[in-house]
């Protein structure tokens, strides 16, 4: 268990773009939502009504297709993330 610790420290110091990946997807994420809760914000505006039920089946859609783009964007950062761990400890040898 240490030698793995050992070995994924290395991989990490070696290769940045490791970090930028991660990050890269967060900030994705959280712009995603951003844009969701303004998106959400000025459409209920729009409809002007004060029925939560019809309020709610409105929504759920955008809410749905915003949810599936930040999944898609996890799961893309994850192979990004362990695309360059892969190849950065192919590159060290270990």
């Amino acid at each position: 268990m240490k030698e793995f610790f050992l070995n994924l420290t290395r991989i990490i110091e070696a290769n940045a773009r490791i970090y930028l990946s991660v990050i890269f997807g967060i900030a994705l994420c959280l712009m995603i939502f951003v844009a969701e809760a303004v998106h959400i914000q000025n459409f209920a505006a729009t409809l002007n009504t004060n029925d939560q039920q019809i309020l709610r089946e409105a929504i759920q859609p955008l809410t749905e297709r915003y949810s599936l783009s930040r999944y898609i964007v996890l799961v893309l950062t994850i192979f990004w993330s362990s695309y360059e761990y892969r190849s950065t400890k192919k590159k060290l040898g270990l």
